[in-house]
């Protein structure tokens, strides 16, 4: 089996989509080979498919992501996708995608190398923003939970945190007495304000440390309006490089939240499976 490919860096969350039609059930097989280091390696993989006019970002465990949201709109302009709306230098771009309801809105701004754009994302609002803890043997670990369409991030302070991984345990081990598509837990460094995003995807079976998490950050940046009653705007560095995001207010309630970072198209073509 052989299918088109294009593989897209948005601040190093390195993302594979696949062009072709690929049936669902097919999904998750097909990923954790195009995930392997011995195939075109990556950290997630989407199947783009078309519904009721529109194209739609079908993510491997049916998750919502918005790296690969906003990268799939730089593709669009990179590949000349037709009848997108030109707004003086930006393009909008209008998709939609697994993980949640509606459509997406994204804005491209082109750069000076034809493989690179500025992708700016409108992410879904939350349906909840609340603190909660978790019990690290004698050790209480204090979380803001966002529950966005798609996806659950729990943001936790990283010098709270003793064990990584058997914390990963105890919050997977809540998360499933649940529903859910994909969690995951962000470590933020509040002095230094770097974010590190561990990912895991309940479909694939897939745990990754990413180098930059759009979601991720979209829920910090909730999770901030949230901790100060105000509105706030951040450049956020991750592993992979920075990403803008800016939470606005309107009667003490998330009223909207912009994400905005690069995206390159790294390489398409012909993969063999």
């Amino acid at each position: 089996m052989k299918v088109r490919y294009v593989k897209v860096n948005p601040v190093e969350n390195m993302t594979i989509f696949v062009l072709d039609p690929v049936p669902r059930k097919f999904h998750m097989e097909i990923s954790n080979k195009l995930m392997n280091y011995n195939n075109i390696h990556g950290e997630q993989v989407g199947f783009i498919e078309k519904e009721e006019g529109f194209i739609k970002l079908q993510m491997m465990g049916g998750e919502f992501c918005g790296n690969a949201s906003r990268s799939l709109a730089a593709f669009m302009v990179y590949s000349r996708y037709p009848n997108l709306r030109k707004l003086g230098n930006k393009y909008e771009v209008t998709l939609k995608t697994s993980g949640i309801e509606g459509l997406i809105t994204c804005k491209v701004t082109p750069t000076e190398k034809e493989n690179v754009f500025f992708s700016e994302i409108d992410m879904p609002l939350p349906i909840s923003v609340k603190e909660c803890c978790f019990k690290e043997d004698d050790n209480m670990v204090n979380s803001i939970r966002v529950n966005l369409p798609g996806i659950t991030h729990f943001i936790v302070d990283i010098h709270e945190v003793k064990n990584k991984d058997e914390f990963f345990k105890i919050v997977k081990k809540k998360m499933d007495k649940e529903e859910y598509h994909a969690f995951g837990i962000m470590y933020y460094d509040r002095k230094n304000n770097f974010l590190t995003p561990l990912v895991y995807v309940k479909g694939t079976d897939s745990l990754y440390w990413e180098r930059s998490c759009a979601s991720g950050t979209a829920s910090l940046g909730a999770a901030l309006a949230y901790e100060n009653k105000t509105s706030i705007s951040k450049n956020i560095q991750q592993p992979g490089g920075k990403l803008e995001v800016s939470a606005y207010l309107k009667s003490n309630d998330i009223d909207s939240i912009k994400l905005n970072g690069l995206v390159e198209i790294v390489s398409e073509g012909i993969v063999y499976l």
